[in-house]
């Protein structure tokens, strides 16, 4: 039997502090296959009919009846969630993006923790190529010390990808909660294994050069 698992990452909430909101969440969908989630993913896409320009959902220009439904959906699947809300208090606009780097990948080390063999797609934020070389390599650097671990990444376009946006449903749902709205990420709550917090300011006092740019081989 293959005991390998699909993890769909995105994020909900915008890294820069110049964007505001005070909070990013990284949610990291883990499922034994794709197929189910699409199919809900698409299901919902539908019964919006032509209310969707494009083919894909975003939980934050989505109904709230739609939302509930898709997050219950979710819920009643054989799935495991991981997620990460980064306080944004202390972030500047240099370290906005190696903090969210940061992020993505102490979430998806968290899942890692637990499903050592994994193949991990995430919502595809970068165009240029050494932006996306470095998300991946503080991806490799958070989960060098799981043992025999195996960990597939690719980073694609959500649009292509309904386990993407399922992931971005459940990424709103994390950071509704950090803002004080419980009701969303309470239909996930049976699912969600590990949710962890990270103040920036504390974050870069503790550990600064994690928070700088890493800089990948020319």
């Amino acid at each position: 039997m293959n005991s390998q698992r699909v993890a769909f990452v995105d994020e909900s909430g915008a890294p820069s502090p110049a964007a505001g909101g005070r909070f990013l969440a990284v949610a990291v969908l883990v499922v034994e296959s794709s197929r189910d989630i699409d199919l809900h993913v698409r299901r919902a896409r539908r019964s919006l009919h032509r209310k969707v320009p494009a083919s894909e959902l975003k939980a934050a220009q989505t109904d709230e009846k739609v939302i509930r439904r898709l997050l219950t959906f979710i819920a009643n699947e054989p799935c495991a969630i991981y997620g990460l809300i980064l306080d944004k208090r202390g972030l500047t606009t240099k370290s906005a993006e190696p903090g969210y780097q940061r992020a993505v990948a102490e979430a998806i080390a968290l899942a890692v923790a637990q499903y050592p063999e994994l193949r991990v797609t995430i919502d595809r934020r970068y165009t240029r190529p050494r932006q996306r070389e470095q998300l991946e390599l503080a991806i490799r650097r958070a989960i060098a010390a799981i043992s025999q671990q195996i960990v597939i990444i690719e980073q694609a376009d959500s649009m292509a990808h309904p386990g993407l946006q399922a992931a971005d449903f459940v990424a709103w749902a994390l950071r509704r909660q950090a803002e004080g709205a419980n009701e969303w990420s309470a239909i996930l709550r049976e699912r969600v294994v590990e949710l962890k917090t990270i103040v920036a300011a504390e974050a870069q006092k503790n550990s600064g050069s994690a928070w700088r740019p890493i800089t990948t081989a020319q």
